[in-house]
């Protein structure tokens, strides 16, 4: 008779520090990135590509992988992306769950109104405007740059 083995069970409200990846001696500043359109992307990497370690993902469920995979120091997000992936889940559940500091990234629109309440609401608090605030100093003073890294709760 063959036997099956028990399933682990995640705990997921024990807090896990993580040290942050180290480079020639210095932290590394890992910042996930998801934005829905290549041009945003793009003003990121303009804005962060000096300082920061940038992971970019397409869908949410990437987005999710490269958080439990690297633990990023913060998540640069557009909850118009992958509007299939349950933006508000994953966002709150980064933000308010995991403790991972989230700046969304999104184009002001009377659809992303009622989303933008709702994650307001998650701890999230900082926004940035595409076309209307986006200079490259916008992102940077959207991060906490002193920040080690988070603490990840379990997945």
């Amino acid at each position: 008779m063959e036997r099956e083995q028990p399933v682990k069970r995640l705990e997921t409200r024990r807090v896990m520090r993580l040290t942050p990846r180290r480079v020639n001696g210095f932290p590394t500043i890992i910042v996930a990135v998801l934005v829905s359109e290549p041009v945003m992307g793009h003003r990121v990497l303009r804005a962060l590509a000096g300082r920061a370690n940038l992971r970019f993902a397409s869908t949410w469920a990437e987005l999710q992988q490269i958080v439990a995979r690297v633990s990023p120091c913060a998540i640069i997000a557009d909850p118009a992306a992958d509007e299939g992936g349950d933006p508000a889940g994953h966002l709150a559940r980064f933000s308010h769950d995991w403790g991972i500091p989230v700046v969304l990234y999104t184009q002001l629109t009377p659809r992303s109104a009622g989303v933008l309440l709702q994650l307001g609401r998650a701890g999230i608090r900082h926004i940035v405007f595409y076309r209307y605030d986006d200079a490259p100093h916008r992102f940077v003073d959207a991060i906490d740059w002193d920040r080690s890294g988070p603490p990840l709760r379990a997945a």
